[in-house]
């Protein structure tokens, strides 16, 4: 069994996979002063793991704490930490410095290429949207980075006067009030993104989306979509294979 742990810009993903097949899942944010805690309890549930595996864009401390959690309980467990390359699972990255690609982006090519070889484009739908393609031969072509919804709402929060961040959900349209007219402005922005970047750059019918907000933006886009919420944990689960672990 593995646990494999996905370390975001804001929030810590984790999942079981069995048998090829993602099972018992949480997440927590670690801006909370006691996420430590939260994660001890969740783990301390699971039966033990015989590896664990890391994806992480966040600081190695956080990393580092997790790791650590997972010794406690689990003496014996390996530990993976994936890392961007020049090339792994067919896929060959686009950058100079390859490490320097965010690895959560790096997985979600690995996963595409494996169980989409058809499709060329990946959307992450997260804290960041981040949009890349592949040509058919599984190289990297590029990408491209924006805030995400969230994000955007924030930035409106910190530079207007009389804005309250307000995280709730609206319907979509021509809004009667300034909370729902941020919600839709933001979602449509973020859409917008996407089908310019894949009408100008990717010239791609179909893509995958991953994401906190893969969802909430798949129903707004006029093109063909499949949501994968696990795609970063499959592109790791695929990564550590590959180094044999």
């Amino acid at each position: 069994m593995k646990l494999l742990l996905d370390i975001g810009n804001t929030r810590i993903k984790w999942c079981v996979e069995k048998n090829g097949e993602i099972g018992a899942r949480g997440n927590v944010s670690y801006k909370l002063m006691d996420f430590s805690q939260e994660i001890q309890q969740y783990w301390s549930k699971l039966d033990a793991p015989q590896l664990l595996a890391i994806s992480s864009v966040s600081a190695k401390e956080i990393r580092q704490q997790l790791v650590t959690i997972a010794k406690q309980n689990w003496p014996d467990i390996n530990v993976f930490i994936a890392k961007s390359s020049v090339q792994a699972c067919s896929v060959t990255s686009a950058y100079q410095d390859a490490e320097k690609l965010g690895v959560d982006r790096w997985l979600g090519l690995i996963a595409l290429r494996h169980y989409y070889p058809e499709i060329n484009c990946i959307v992450d739908c997260g804290t960041a949207i981040t949009l890349d393609c592949l040509d058919e031969t599984g190289q990297h072509l590029g990408g491209l980075i924006s805030p995400g919804v969230q994000l955007m709402k924030k930035s409106l929060y910190q530079g207007t006067e009389d804005l309250g961040f307000i995280n709730k959900p609206y319907s979509l349209g021509l809004a009667d009030s300034t909370d729902s007219a941020v919600y839709t402005g933001t979602i449509y922005a973020a859409a917008g993104l996407i089908e310019k970047a894949v009408r100008d750059l990717c010239q791609s019918k179909t893509l995958v989306l991953t994401g906190g907000d893969a969802e909430l933006i798949a129903n707004t886009l006029k093109l063909e979509v499949i949501v994968e919420p696990d795609f970063v944990f499959k592109g790791l689960s695929l990564l550590a294979k590959e180094a044999g672990v």
